[in-house]
């Protein structure tokens, strides 16, 4: 029997080759499911806006068709068209995937639908308007990530092939995916690991290949995407809470006033022109790179364990630098 994702497609084409002459019975015939699945499947895709209608004799059948303008039609004024359109200039992870396809359709149609005076003016301000685009390059991983649509709507299991960044070899094992995450143009999938036992994250660009398995799983009820990266600075969790409180000095004063990097931060601003930042996590792995990043202007006052750590990682830099080795060009360092 089909899945979900492949009884939607196929329903909405018998519905509009029938031209009002298919019916519940007909249409769960035809795809050799019962009518009760044909029925959730027709209010899943009303819910998603196709205008299925239902006419006939109230004796008899309903007949089912569908409308020419498969979805309701969504009126948008300029601003709000024009935000769509400079938006999608700084939104590129799903860029090459059955997904990214799909919003170029969107937004080509979004932008022929301006007039020519309105297009004239987004060409313009769009090009005058930059957005940094980083992450991986997911025009490669195109049957992985729709595998994983499929398995995450359909609740089913993935036999996923993972190459982490400490192993020299592939993995094979069972996942039961929850949810993909967008982090700063980098794609992950978090589910549970039957091999691990236990709720975990894993990089797309990592995945060797994904294959939808006949086995499903029921989802937990108390799961939650943004609860369950609360405690992450980024993407890392742990389980203990921790409170980070870093000082600021010089310039980072200003930079941390002005960027929000989680939600629990917190700055306290002081007479001497310092700051300090709080912020309540779970894992410390992530925040302790931002930290490095700001040098000396950027100093750790607990946790305790944190400091230390970063402590070690300067000495470490310091070795680095007081050693007399060669410079890049093979001639000696300086004295």
């Amino acid at each position: 029997m089909a899945n979900r994702s492949q009884r939607h497609p196929q329903l909405l084409r018998i519905i509009a080759l029938g031209q009002g002459s298919e019916t519940i019975c007909s249409l769960a015939e035809a795809l050799q499911v019962s009518t009760k699945t044909v029925r959730r499947d027709l209010a899943d895709l009303r819910k998603l806006g196709f205008v299925i209608k239902e006419d006939g004799d109230p004796n008899e059948p309903k007949k089912l068709s569908l409308t020419r303008d498969a979805i309701a039609k969504v009126h948008l004024n300029f601003d709000e068209a024009f935000s769509l359109m400079l938006y999608r200039e700084g939104k590129h992870a799903f860029d090459g995937t059955l997904i990214g396809k799909a919003a170029e359709v969107a937004f080509a149609k979004v932008g022929n639908a301006l007039g020519r005076f309105e297009k004239d003016y987004v060409r313009r301000m769009v090009s005058r308007v930059r957005c940094n685009t980083v992450g991986g390059d997911y025009s490669q991983h195109s049957e992985t990530i729709e595998a994983l649509m499929i398995a995450i709507e359909d609740t089913r299991a993935i036999l996923l092939t993972y190459l982490s960044a400490r192993s020299t070899e592939p993995v094979t094992y069972t996942i039961e995916p929850y949810g993909i995450v967008e982090h700063r143009g980098t794609l992950y999938v978090v589910g549970y690991s039957q091999r691990h036992a236990e709720i975990r994250t894993w990089k797309v660009d990592r995945i060797q290949a994904a294959e939808v398995t006949e086995r499903s799983f029921a989802l937990p009820t108390d799961f939650d995407l943004d609860e369950h990266f609360a405690g992450a600075f980024a993407i890392v969790r742990g389980e203990k809470p921790v409170e980070v409180i870093v000082r600021f000095m010089g310039t980072a004063t200003r930079y941390v006033q002005e960027k929000r990097m989680h939600p629990t931060q917190q700055v306290e601003l002081h007479s001497d022109g310092s700051a300090l930042a709080r912020f309540q996590l779970t894992s410390t792995l992530e925040i302790r790179s931002w930290i490095l990043s700001f040098g000396s202007a950027a100093e750790v006052l607990s946790p305790s364990s944190l400091r230390s750590e970063i402590k070690q990682e300067v000495v470490q830099m310091l070795a680095h630098y007081h050693h007399q080795g060669s410079t890049t060009d093979g001639r000696d360092g300086p004295s």
